[in-house]
């Protein structure tokens, strides 16, 4: 070590020495609130978006549909894969534009982790191939 940086370590007083831990505490403390309030920041403006898409996808071409698949999402439970997988194909999706079927796979799937989280189950468990789950199955689909 620097023999000189421990000469003056050992000079500074205690009161001096709270004082710094203090000052470098807050200091941590308001970088830690700058980068909560960023990340809260960012995520409205995901939300936000979000929000615009699912908009734009109610009111464009697919509008009923569209309405139709929400309704389903935000009752379906686990038990019900075949019959979204179903859902997904007697719809107009396939046919739909690219931008669409993005936004109907990301839905689906952003619903599928928000239920597989809600039941304590972990977020992804893509099978092995050649098994399909139903998120695999409507991707493909869509494809």
């Amino acid at each position: 070590m620097n023999s000189f940086l421990d000469l003056a370590a050992r000079q500074i007083s205690a009161p001096v020495k709270a004082r710094q831990r203090a000052t470098e505490k807050r200091t941590l403390r308001k970088a830690e609130q700058k980068a909560l309030a960023e990340r809260d920041a960012l995520f409205r403006e995901w939300k936000r978006q979000q929000r615009e898409h699912i908009d734009k996808l109610v009111a464009g071409p697919h509008g009923e549909a569209a309405r139709g698949l929400l309704a389903f999402l935000e009752v379906l439970s686990l038990d019900q894969a075949n019959a979204l997988v179903k859902l997904v194909k007697t719809g107009p999706w396939r046919d739909a534009d690219s931008g669409t079927r993005f936004e109907i796979v990301s839905i689906i799937g952003a619903t599928i982790v928000a239920l597989r989280e809600r039941h304590g189950l972990v977020p992804f468990d893509d099978p092995l191939p050649p098994h399909l789950n139903a998120f695999l199955v409507i991707r493909e689909w869509l494809r």
